[in-house]
């Protein structure tokens, strides 16, 4: 099976809840980029697309007043 973000190897694992109860879930891991795919999580993603203009957007670094070397200068 190919993960849906990066085209890598996925593989099933059984995790134990989070919440410390003895319960096991099954889920679908990437080896690649470690992306998780849960019963619960594709529910969620189901319910609550994101916008296609949200998609793509790369996170945007905030301009700094003073470069790099300026601030290993002090």
């Amino acid at each position: 099976m190919a993960c849906k973000r990066c085209g890598g190897l996925i593989v099933k694992e059984s995790v134990y809840d989070r919440e410390g109860s003895s319960q096991l879930v099954l889920m679908d891991r990437c080896l690649q980029c470690g992306n998780i795919e849960d019963p619960v999580s594709a529910r969620n993603r189901s319910q609550s697309p994101v916008p296609p203009s949200q998609k793509s957007k790369a996170r945007r670094i905030p301009d700094h007043p003073r470069t790099p070397l300026e601030m290993a200068e002090g």
